[in-house]
């Protein structure tokens, strides 16, 4: 499903606001989804060196890409500023989001960020006892429900569908996709510099 505006409202608040159970790691990684519409292991397995925060860029490499090819994917300004953010608090590691436990991965673990969520749900698994559901009645949902909502919210704020559907690196289906192979980096960047700027609204709303 994807979250309106008033339940990424709802979330992002409760959230901040509950950051021992919620870090900021895991709170700015959600921002970073929401406003670029990337898949989690994209952004969660990332290295520095595939960005250019003084250029705007983020160069994910064709070997991490679903796609197997490379994607080049414009960072709005406010995006700049919670990947500078993360830049300190990764403390040297080669990782945007490194693993903060002991683990076989230098990286942030692919269900870290489902289970932050559930926990604010009151669903944490394995406890004996529920945690308290912070949510209200919201209903539960997904860390790949952030990118659909992402694709909700391209969609409500007028932007084409084939640049909405580039923003999230999926392939243009059928004869455009075979023929058409411009990237729309301008039109991707206006887009996402857009959508940043209603998830930072909803953030301080």
């Amino acid at each position: 499903r994807a979250l309106g505006e008033s339940e990424l409202r709802q979330f992002l608040l409760v959230a901040r606001t509950n950051n021992k159970s919620f870090s900021r790691d895991n709170y700015l990684a959600c921002l970073l989804l929401v406003s670029l519409g990337v898949r989690k292991s994209e952004l969660c397995e990332a290295k520095w060196e595939e960005f250019s925060l003084q250029e705007g860029v983020w160069r994910l490499p064709a070997i991490r890409s679903k796609t197997n090819v490379g994607f080049d994917i414009p960072l709005a300004p406010g995006v700049v500023e919670w990947l500078k953010e993360l830049l300190v608090r990764s403390l040297g590691s080669d990782y945007v989001f490194p693993n903060r436990r002991a683990g076989s991965k230098p990286y942030m673990g692919a269900d870290t960020l489902n289970r932050a969520i559930s926990k604010l749900f009151g669903r944490e698994a394995g406890k004996r006892k529920q945690s308290p559901n912070l949510m209200g009645d919201m209903e539960h949902f997904t860390v790949h429900d952030l990118r659909r909502t992402c694709r909700t919210l391209l969609d409500q704020q007028g932007t084409p569908g084939h640049i909405a559907e580039r923003c999230l690196n999926h392939k243009l289906k059928g004869v455009e996709g075979i023929y058409n192979k411009h990237d729309y980096f301008d039109e991707r960047k206006e887009a996402l510099r857009l959508l940043a700027g209603k998830v930072t609204d909803l953030e301080s709303s």
